[in-house]
């Protein structure tokens, strides 16, 4: 049986991702995993998964386990399903409504779908490094369409918006005593939830990366 195996950490959608993290709990069987992982990632039915040779199957899986912990370069722009999309180009004009969202999705990971329709919305003027993007407007259409989006790209997304705002508080002293807090609770929150899971959630890619950014 040919496979398709993701090779880079962009072959691998939102989607995808959210079912793993489904399934890759503390009680998880471990055999189990690795056949779910296979059936998830190279998008296969587990009947056909159960007739790989066990050996060749936890090699895959850790091919695969090897693609999570990749590092994505931030991207500001991508296309998806023909329409380009672009990373929230200030964010110090970001809304009220655009960082309670932002905030409350980001406290779960299966939220990621949620968080990159806030990010990263349809462009609407584009010239050179500058562009527009569509005004902000919560949807069940967008958040759908960005299961669909790189969980790389949205990840170093991530990332990016943790590491401004932090730049942006630290210019406000008093606005980091009171709100920091909350931003630093709020990162803490989803990597504790990542680290009290035991095996294969730990090397997640964006567990580490978002642990990563806490420690800075």
């Amino acid at each position: 049986m040919k496979l398709q195996i993701p090779t880079n950490i962009n072959d691998i959608t939102i989607a995808e991702y959210l079912k793993f993290i489904e399934v890759n709990k503390e009680d998880a069987d471990e055999e189990f995993l690795i056949h779910k992982t296979i059936s998830i990632f190279c998008d296969i039915p587990m009947k056909d998964v159960l007739n790989i040779d066990a050996k060749e199957a936890q090699d895959i899986a850790l091919e695969i386990y090897a693609v999570l912990n990749q590092k994505a370069e931030f991207v500001d722009r991508f296309e998806l399903n023909g329409i380009k999309y672009g990373f929230i180009p200030n964010l110090e004009d970001l809304s009220l409504g655009e960082y309670i969202d932002l905030e409350t999705y980001l406290k779960d990971q299966k939220n990621l779908h949620k968080v990159a329709s806030v990010m990263y919305r349809p462009i609407i003027k584009e010239y050179k490094d500058l562009y527009d993007i569509e005004n902000y407007s919560a949807s069940l259409k967008s958040q759908n369409d960005m299961k669909q989006a790189p969980i790389g790209v949205i990840s170093q997304g991530v990332v990016f918006f943790y590491n401004i705002v932090n730049e942006l508080l630290r210019d406000f002293p008093h606005y980091l005593e009171t709100q920091s807090k909350k931003v630093q609770e709020t990162i803490q929150q989803e990597v504790s939830s990542q680290l009290n899971m035991v095996g294969l959630t730990q090397s997640t890619y964006l567990a580490k990366v978002m642990s990563e950014t806490l420690n800075k």
